[in-house]
């Protein structure tokens, strides 16, 4: 595999979400030489095992937190909690310019996040403020602590709880690095542990059936705005 140094910033409403659906692709953009910038607008404490009392759900959210520092840095990068209640992200103009901030700051070159479809208000919201952040940031009139950065993006990630709509555009070839995604990811509690939810069956297998449409071992797949399917060429 041909080196890159590509730095890459996954956007998520709760710790998790941009682990499990963009996690191989981090892993092969580290392994390709590139980092990885993981972003949460809450540390999703309230997934926290049923019957945990305040203490307990506190608990959770600290260990969530290292859990995803622990993943980003095996991806060769940093993650940043925005510090938000679960369920609590706001849809407002101060979440914007948080996020603008991180954007200008960190300097990534493509950004990842949530489809807006949705049945989880909090991955409504993310989807909402990545896409006027990344204007924010590269908005030249906008005067901020750091100056104005343009990136490309965003790439909206396929996700089970944002799936009405989703339509797959972009295929990421990530046979070689779900092992190292596998052993990162397996660091979040609800991995493994949620007795709601398969994650680590579900993600697995999605791999798997996505690669097959391209004649790979595992892919990821990605969304665009629809307004951006656009492929140019001079000639078919």
């Amino acid at each position: 595999m041909e080196k890159t140094k590509r730095h890459i910033m996954a956007i998520g409403a709760h710790i998790g979400d941009m682990e499990l659906t963009t996690g191989m692709t981090l892993a092969k953009n580290f392994l390709l030489g590139g980092k990885a910038t993981t972003v949460a607008l809450t540390a999703g404490e309230r997934g926290a095992p049923p019957g945990s009392d305040d203490a307990a759900i506190e608990a959770f959210r600290l260990k969530n937190i290292a859990s995803a520092e622990e993943f980003a840095s095996a991806m060769g990068g940093k993650f940043i909690d925005v510090g938000y209640p679960d369920g609590e992200a706001p849809d407002n103009k101060e979440l914007r310019l948080k996020l603008c901030d991180i954007i200008r700051e960190e300097k990534p070159d493509v950004i990842l996040t949530h489809w807006g479809n949705s049945m989880h208000v909090d991955h409504i919201t993310a989807n909402r403020a990545v896409n006027d952040a990344i204007y924010f940031a590269s908005l030249r009139g906008l005067d901020r602590k750091f100056p104005p950065h343009s990136c490309t993006g965003p790439y909206y990630a396929e996700n089970w709880e944002d799936a009405h709509g989703f339509v797959p555009y972009v295929y990421v070839d990530v046979s070689d690095s779900y092992e190292l995604w596998e052993g990162a990811v397996k660091k979040l509690w609800l991995t493994l542990n949620s007795p709601w939810f398969k994650y680590l069956e579900y993600y697995d297998a999605l791999s798997r059936s996505r690669g097959a449409l391209i004649h790979k071992k595992r892919a990821e797949c990605y969304m665009v705005n629809p307004h951006d399917m656009k492929l140019v060429k001079d000639c078919l």
